[in-house]
């Protein structure tokens, strides 16, 4: 079977840790890592070492996820711009088909309740509001700990300082989202009527909060340092300038706090594998991992640090390339890798391929990717692209199997980097006589697509519609990326307040 439809429609099981970089699993050659369980998806699975999300930033890129459309098509350009309820979605699709569409953990939807054709929400959102909305908060209140104002970490000016979890472990949200993953196999367990669970961690996205004991389990002298050249710094974006001030970040940061914040990064996933064994096994236990396709994956990376930058809304590997992994034992070949150029908008299509349903509704920019994963083709494109906010803050990317092209319309900035290495992301190549053409042919790649499909606020005359560089110059609101405000400011309502009322 390389792309029809199976005998027998499987299972969709999809695991997402929130901002985990591709380079955060043992198995992929991590020198200090222990990510027992992820190593198992890996030998048991196939490795799409060259994954990349098209928006890097949250609610974008679960968008892209969800529909297969890249942003400039579904309209979702920051996480501030939801997905429309009722727009085609690869769950909707599946639910129509008779799946059960189940979402447990951190959706980031606008309405929060809004399923987008998951037909329940178990939540545990990044940034809680009301105790109705979110199931883990009522969980944390019957638990006693409703006098915790920030379960997920502590944020503001605190947001980038390592720290120890508020909660014991079993109530963290990473034990929660895992639990209740745990459960909802048990409850499906012996049905005739397939599923599609989408399990999605908060963690390892900061706080990086790691419950004892885990904050103990790394030390931070034994961590990678981060990638960066002082050449870096003529030309960062705006996006990597605004994220140090609303993040409390510099690129100079003491070396060794930069390695503390790796190493209780690094808790956060091995905590993540942990659950990820819980429910590997059950899966096994309960005789349903033969019939299920398991993708382990991320939104979007994080810099930790490289290029001096931290957080993520940018195109270089720390924070745009992430991990994807595809285990469907019986149909996909075991322990091997591809390192062909995929991205988020390609799952769509893949999964309902699997279960026998046609993508179409969804008009996706993405393709089956279960030729690739089956051996049968070495690619699936010559480029990708991506984008992240439009207009004035436009950011766009064109990339190949070697170049991207960066474009950031707020800084009116061409940056062309050569990704076969993370060293080599730290020189601009763009201007060099020797890179031009590549450049040039990227460059021409986005503004075609963008042009093709009407996007105006990008493209005009054949070339980048050009704005004032006013942002650039710091005329902006400091404190977020967006210029839409404080983005952590305290509750409305906090949960003590709540407890007390």
């Amino acid at each position: 079977m390389s792309g029809g439809t199976p005998l027998k429609r499987p299972n969709i099981l999809i695991l997402m840790a929130d901002q985990m970089r591709h380079d955060m699993i043992g198995a992929h050659g991590h020198p200090v890592l222990q990510t027992p369980h992820l190593d198992r998806l890996v030998r048991e699975g196939v490795s799409l070492r060259k994954a990349y999300t098209e928006s890097p930033v949250c609610v974008p890129a679960r968008a892209v996820f969800l529909t297969g459309q890249l942003p400039h098509r579904n309209g979702v350009f920051d996480n501030y711009t939801p997905l429309r309820p009722g727009v085609p979605t690869f769950p909707r699709l599946l639910a129509d088909a008779g799946y059960f569409t189940q979402a447990i953990g951190k959706m980031h939807f606008e309405p929060v309740r809004e399923g987008h054709g998951f037909r329940r929400l178990w939540l545990s959102e990044e940034i809680p509001g009301s105790v109705e909305e979110d199931e883990f908060l009522q969980d944390l209140f019957a638990a006693g700990f409703g006098h915790v104002e920030e379960p997920h970490g502590l944020r503001h000016e605190l947001y980038y300082v390592p720290q120890p979890s508020q909660l014991p472990e079993h109530l963290h949200t990473t034990a929660w989202t895992g639990r209740k993953t745990v459960e909802f196999l048990r409850e499906r367990a012996g049905s005739d009527e397939p599923f599609v669970c989408f399990t999605s961690f908060i963690k390892p996205h900061p706080p990086f909060d790691p419950p004892a004991p885990w904050s103990r389990l790394y030390s931070p002298l034994d961590m990678p340092d981060p990638v960066q050249h002082e050449r870096e710094r003529a030309w960062d974006t705006i996006f990597i300038k605004r994220q140090h001030r609303f993040k409390w970040t510099r690129p100079d940061f003491d070396l060794q706090h930069v390695r503390t914040i790796r190493a209780y990064y690094a808790a956060c996933v091995s905590f993540i594998d942990a659950w990820v064994g819980e429910i590997l096994r059950t899966l096994d236990e309960l005789g349903l991992a033969e019939d299920t396709l398991v993708v382990f994956m991320a939104d979007h990376g994080e810099y930790l640090g490289d290029h001096g930058a931290y957080g993520k809304r940018g195109f270089h590997d720390a924070a745009a390339r992430i991990p994807l992994v595809v285990r469907w034992p019986g149909q996909l070949p075991a322990g091997t890798e591809t390192h062909a150029l995929v991205g988020l908008a390609d799952l769509p299509p893949t999964l309902l391929s699997a279960a026998g349903v046609d993508s179409a509704p969804l008009s996706p920019d993405g393709v089956n990717l279960l030729p690739l994963l089956h051996g049968e083709v070495g690619r699936v494109r010559e480029v990708l692209t991506g984008q992240f906010q439009h207009g004035p803050l436009g950011l766009y990317l064109s990339m190949n199997e070697r170049h991207k092209y960066i474009y950031s319309a707020a800084d009116d900035l061409e940056i062309l980097l050569n990704h076969s290495s993370t060293l080599s992301e730290t020189e601009n190549l763009a201007g060099r006589p020797e890179f031009a053409q590549v450049g040039r042919d990227l460059k021409e790649h986005v503004l075609s697509r963008l042009a093709r499909d009407g996007h105006e606020a990008a493209v005009m005359g054949g070339d980048w519609r050009r704005y004032p560089r006013t942002l650039a110059r710091g005329n902006e609101d400091d404190r977020d990326p967006e210029g839409r405000g404080w983005q952590f400011a305290l509750w409305p309502e906090t949960l003590r307040e709540r407890q007390n009322a």
